[in-house]
């Protein structure tokens, strides 16, 4: 099943910088193959429900064997038996009615 995932990761304990979990992570979602794209408050992934969930296991385990002792995640799914729009099409939609908004 293909699924829109919203996915931010907190890491906790340890180093108080989040950035070299969160490229790993990053890396780790690109092998999986998946669309992904990062925003300042998460990732957006888009892909196989079983696919996306297994990276974000890797995930956790990449970012615990470096020492982090707890992680906190937050995930929003989009999951619908019609075909979704991507992110992309999504957020041009919206600009799309601001920008008839503005004029």
């Amino acid at each position: 099943m293909k699924v829109q995932i919203e996915f931010s990761l907190i890491p906790i304990g340890g180093d108080p910088h989040l950035s070299e979990d969160i490229a790993l992570c990053e890396k780790i979602l690109a092998d999986y193959g998946l669309e992904v794209e990062l925003h300042a408050m998460g990732t957006n992934i888009e892909g196989d429900w079983d696919a996306i969930m297994q990276a974000l296991k890797a995930c956790h385990e990449a970012i615990m064997e470096k020492g982090r002792s707890r992680i906190y995640s937050v995930l929003k799914i989009v999951a619908s038996r019609e075909e979704e729009k991507s992110f992309q099409e999504k957020v041009a939609s919206v600009r799309y009615q601001l920008e008839k908004l503005m004029n």
